[in-house]
């Protein structure tokens, strides 16, 4: 795939915001073995942000040689190629940071709701797609195809990251009304008695 950076977003300035969506954008094509050319012809200026955002991640998780051969980056300008080498610089000082927080935060309840979901969700993926999409809430096709092609040791990967890997689907309005909903006599009774 062919993508003109510029066309992303007005802005000739590039930020980490730009740097995440094409981030998302290359997962999506490595997922479905497409490797991606980011033309940044027209780009004036990105700042060492959007390299992080966008080279610090995929780095991670694909590893630099697999990026050599699937991400090709055309048109930099000396400017925007010395910010880009300066970030892939400090990837060590990255990763160490990565490192220390997920060995602060690695929580095995995330991690147990993490393998469970991925499970479920390739589950659905490979057999029930109508039921990934109306159950999970998976509605993009390409998601459903490269879950359903997840591996036990690419889920257990993924499981471990210590980030959960699914956002709950209801809206602030339900719990807004159930928070407000007017307790009846022995919902309070129940409460105080727990307290004891």
């Amino acid at each position: 795939m062919h993508l003109l950076v510029q066309s992303i977003n007005a802005r000739t300035t590039l930020d980490a915001a730009e740097g995440k969506n094409l981030a998302r954008l290359a997962r999506e094509c490595f997922f479905n073995h497409q490797p991606l050319t980011l033309d940044f012809v027209n780009v004036g200026q990105v700042t060492q942000h959007f390299c992080h955002a966008l080279l610090c991640p995929l780095t991670n998780e694909f590893g630099a040689d697999f990026l050599k051969q699937w991400l090709q980056l055309k048109n930099l300008s000396a400017d925007i190629g010395g910010i880009m080498q300066s970030a892939l610089g400090e990837l060590d000082d990255y990763f160490d940071c990565l490192e220390r927080a997920q060995d602060q935060i690695t929580d095995q309840e995330i991690v147990s709701l993490n393998s469970l979901w991925l499970i479920k969700a390739r589950e659905l993926c490979r057999d029930k797609p109508l039921f990934a999409r109306y159950m999970l809430g998976i509605t993009d096709q390409d998601l459903r195809d490269a879950i359903g092609r997840l591996s036990l040791e690419d889920i257990e990967h993924i499981a471990q990251s210590g980030w959960l890997c699914f956002a709950p689907r209801v809206s602030n309005h339900l719990f807004a009304h159930l928070n407000a909903k007017q307790r009846s006599s022995i919902d309070v009774l129940l409460t105080l008695s727990g307290d004891e």
